[in-house]
């Protein structure tokens, strides 16, 4: 992997002197501390194509406004520190089955508003998706 996106995938191993594993490796942590960190350091620097006023990707610079892109961004960024631990197909299951797919989401969806003058906060009368409540038991 490039070092302009560093060990964001777990792919430079740490060895210890006898050519063993580390005990880093032994017990993985987060590489970002949160999905904001993770977009910012990663994300935003792997998706790098044209955006709005007139182009087929929208973005909103101000997306943590967006509750959507919150919830999508979490999900992202918990299945990236989550497939970095699988050495063979777990990178490019993650871009196949989560970062393009939450991404295209967003940039088709919520974020078109807010492709030509900025963030839009959606109108008033919006409200979330109608429902009902389900009848007792019916999860069960």
């Amino acid at each position: 992997m490039s070092e302009e996106f560093g060990d964001a995938f777990g792919d430079d191993e740490e060895q210890s002197p006898a050519g063993g594993h580390s005990h880093a490796e032994l017990e993985p942590g987060l590489v970002y501390s949160s999905a904001v960190e993770f977009f910012a350091d990663l994300l935003a620097q792997s998706y790098v194509r044209e955006v709005n006023e007139g182009a087929a990707y929208a973005w909103c610079s101000e997306w943590c406004k967006h509750p959507e892109a919150l919830i999508r961004m979490e999900a992202i960024w918990r299945a990236s520190e989550h497939s970095r631990l699988e050495p063979a197909l777990g990178v490019s299951t993650w871009w196949l089955n989560h970062a393009a797919p939450h991404k295209r989401v967003l940039m088709e969806g919520p974020f078109k508003k807010c492709a030509y003058d900025g963030h839009k906060t959606p109108a008033r009368d919006r409200t979330a998706l109608p429902h009902k409540t389900p009848e007792v038991g019916i999860f069960d």
